[in-house]
């Protein structure tokens, strides 16, 4: 009986580091930085994007064309700064005005002595770490301040290891890179910033590719009832808002903190070696669609993937899930190959009403650098 039992035991462990290879065959990048999935690294990362969904602030987040995000990500792209770090917010503080109890506040989690020091207003009437636009300028100051710290005091250029300052703190940092090298991966740190970036890269994944991880789970996570919209949130950001950032972040000024910023001078770091699109149409009829039903497409194009050639006429298949009243499909070759929308080239899956025969589609096929 026993043995028995160690043999379930062993099995049990063996399928899920299946699992998360499975989730991990496609490359995974923060901030254009490749992750490096070994098998610890993938099970960790897997793990985290386990607990990340019992939360529910994914799907909370995702059901909704939410204001803050688009606020952050104007922000960040008027900064110059990486888009991904809009996840760090969404990990910090869920999108919402909240205090922890050591005194960090806002979107952005952002201490008194901190806020002071990128001139926000903390005062009996002012709290600007909860104002998303001030907050988000603080906050693209600091972490472009822990870039270049990084950058002059151990010569790499990491917004991973900028996104673990963000949590440790800049010195703690310094300390850990002195003694112990500078992957992040590899580092021995507390579990709150062991666990960090993992789960920044979590929201990430789980935001950008849902279709790769549902399998995974047995169960379509994302499949809720749409939420009330928050009070006072938006339909739409004005971008004459956004005119007036002037952020002007370079080499010669490592230490600026201000709330008037102009166009951060980004670090490009691509990881996309070539891109293309194939043109399809679904095989077959579709009247009852269930998640993680089988969808068929004919391709119109040669597909090349993977030193493999697909000619037209040739027929694949993918798992369908429904996230946002859209299908989403994964084909098995991760972010290679993605259904879009053939009109403005989002990753945003396809109408439910499309899934019929003959329905013409569009295909993104991605070629990464190794």
């Amino acid at each position: 009986m026993k043995l028995k039992t160690t043999i379930f035991s062993v099995t049990l462990c063996f399928l899920f580091l299946l699992t998360a290879f499975r989730s991990a065959a496609h490359d995974i990048y923060f901030c254009g930085e490749k992750i490096p999935l070994t098998p610890r690294v993938a099970d960790k990362l897997m793990d985290i994007i386990r607990k990340q969904i019992k939360y529910n602030v994914v799907s909370h987040l995702k059901q909704k064309d939410n204001y803050y995000i688009k606020t952050i990500e104007l922000i960040l792209k008027k900064t110059g700064l990486p888009d991904d770090f809009k996840y760090l917010a969404i990990v910090e503080s869920g999108l919402r005005n909240v205090q922890s109890p050591v005194g960090a506040a806002g979107y952005w989690q952002i201490m008194p002595g901190t806020a002071k020091d990128l001139n926000l207003v903390i005062n009996g009437e002012v709290d600007e770490r909860n104002d998303i636009y001030a907050s988000t300028i603080a906050a693209c100051n600091l972490l472009y301040n822990y870039f270049k710290e990084i950058k002059k005091n151990h010569k790499v250029s990491s917004w991973v290891l900028t996104a673990a300052a963000y949590n440790y703190g800049s010195g703690n940092m310094k300390k850990v890179i002195n003694t112990q090298g500078n992957d992040y991966f590899k580092m021995n740190l507390n579990k709150e910033t062991s666990e960090y970036v993992y789960k920044i890269i979590a929201v990430k994944e789980l935001f950008e590719y849902p279709e790769l991880y549902l399998k995974d789970f047995g169960y379509n996570v994302f499949n809720t009832k749409a939420t009330a919209k928050l009070k006072n949130e938006k339909d739409d950001v004005d971008k004459s808002d956004f005119d007036a950032i002037s952020i002007k972040v370079d080499d010669k000024n490592e230490n600026r903190t201000t709330k008037d910023t102009k166009s951060f001078t980004p670090v490009k770091n691509s990881n996309v070696k070539s891109e293309g699109y194939v043109f399809a149409y679904i095989t077959g009829d579709y009247p009852n669609f269930k998640d993680s039903s089988e969808i068929k497409i004919t391709l119109k194009d040669p597909l090349r993937i993977e030193n493999s050639l697909k000619n037209r006429g040739k027929i694949i298949t993918g798992i369908g899930w429904k996230i946002d009243d859209k299908i989403f499909v994964d084909f098995g070759y991760g972010k290679k190959l993605i259904i879009i929308d053939h009109q403005n080239k989002k990753h945003d899956g396809i109408a439910e009403a499309a899934l019929k025969d003959k329905h013409e589609i569009a295909l993104k096929v991605t070629e990464f650098y190794n």
